[in-house]
């Protein structure tokens, strides 16, 4: 009978899981998104968002990016971002990147409320010859959806107002295949016997290829998501 009871128990204890599991874990996918208030940069400051998993979403009721202001988004592979009032000053940037050369794949949604400048800069890094441990990297897809109603961006008159910028190009435009050979080839002859790849971040010779350059697009939208 003992052994009844405890299986019964046991049973149970494994249904209520089974219901509630679910709910866990749509909880803890929600809690992903993260939602500020508001969010000002002073001019020729800095903010760095590098917290949590390599994808989020964010959701900021004010932003107000001073002149020559900076955000960064690091280790991020995409980020979702939602502005309901965007206050942006002159020559402001907006970069990402993965951590891994490659940019970030940003998909913007905003309500300009003021624009001078805009430079979004997700372009694929390049690999250094120092510290090799990732290819050259590829841009990051780039989507911005702005507000019709609000100040619209433009991308031809760089002194005008609303000027938008959107760097997304692959990484591997500096590398010079004659100065890497000689690298390589030094470090393999200097490498401890019996491992020639000793002297290679990670026991690798990176590959040499061009990253891929991102796409980038620019719509009206009536309204932002919810």
């Amino acid at each position: 009978m003992p052994g009844i009871r405890r299986y019964s128990i046991m049973k149970r204890i494994l249904l209520y899981f089974m219901l509630f599991l679910p709910l866990f874990s749509l909880a803890q996918s929600n809690s992903s998104i993260i939602k500020i208030g508001k969010l000002v940069l002073e001019g020729r400051k800095s903010f760095y968002f590098s917290k949590g998993d390599s994808s989020a979403s964010l959701i900021i009721d004010t932003l107000i990016m001073k002149d020559k202001s900076k955000l960064f988004f690091t280790n991020k592979k995409k980020i979702n971002l939602v502005v309901n009032h965007a206050q942006i000053g002159k020559d402001c940037v907006i970069f990402g990147t993965d951590g891994k050369n490659n940019g970030t794949d940003l998909n913007l949604s905003m309500n300009f409320i003021a624009l001078k400048s805009l430079y979004i800069n997700v372009s694929g890094e390049e690999a250094k010859i120092a510290n090799r441990h990732f290819d050259n990297g590829n841009g990051g897809q780039v989507v911005l959806n702005y507000v019709s109603g609000g100040k619209k961006p433009q991308t031809t008159d760089k002194r005008g107002a609303g000027y938008v910028s959107i760097s997304n190009k692959a990484g591997g435009n500096l590398v010079n295949p004659q100065t890497d050979m000689a690298v390589i080839m030094d470090r393999l002859r200097n490498g401890t016997a019996g491992r020639p790849l000793g002297q290679f971040p990670q026991g690798r010779v990176y590959s040499g290829n061009m990253g891929r350059d991102g796409k980038a697009t620019i719509k009206a939208v009536s309204s932002l998501p919810n």
